[in-house]
């Protein structure tokens, strides 16, 4: 076998491991990963059927493509990845504040109910002391 073979050899595994590696990223029921497995499983059928020459040829003038390609997936799905933990994050946090919120709106409530029955109670021992001190003068 020839570096040259060994290199064709190495694009080909690259992209497979690639292509598992966005499998497992995105799960094998996802639409994306079967038309990618649909795509990859044809265009290994049509390099089977070509000759050894012209298979290295392919291999050789779309190696840039391929690796740019599988760059650009990584790249999407890590994006991708980011996004549903920040959205996902973002809902958690919306939820602990509109929980805290009603706590504070309850205890605020609670606060000020029990603060006017003290200021009233407070009125109550005033005007009894104030009917007292008329009596007693």
């Amino acid at each position: 076998m020839s570096s040259s073979d060994d290199d064709n050899e190495s694009i080909i595994e690259q992209l497979q491991q690639s292509v598992q590696s966005i499998v497992d990223k995105t799960g094998p029921n996802s639409k994306f990963a079967q038309d990618l497995l649909r795509r990859i499983s044809e265009l290994q059928s049509k390099m089977e059927s070509l000759t050894d020459s012209d298979r290295h040829r392919f291999i050789s003038e779309m190696k840039g493509s391929f690796q740019e390609a599988i760059a650009r997936i990584d790249r999407r799905l890590t994006q991708h990845a980011n996004f549903a933990q920040t959205y996902s994050t973002s809902i958690v946090a919306a939820v602990i504040f509109i929980v805290v919120s009603i706590f504070a709106l309850f205890g605020y409530k609670l606060y000020k109910s029990l603060t006017e029955k003290q200021i009233k109670k407070q009125e109550k021992l005033k005007s009894k002391q104030q009917k007292k001190a008329k009596k007693s003068n």
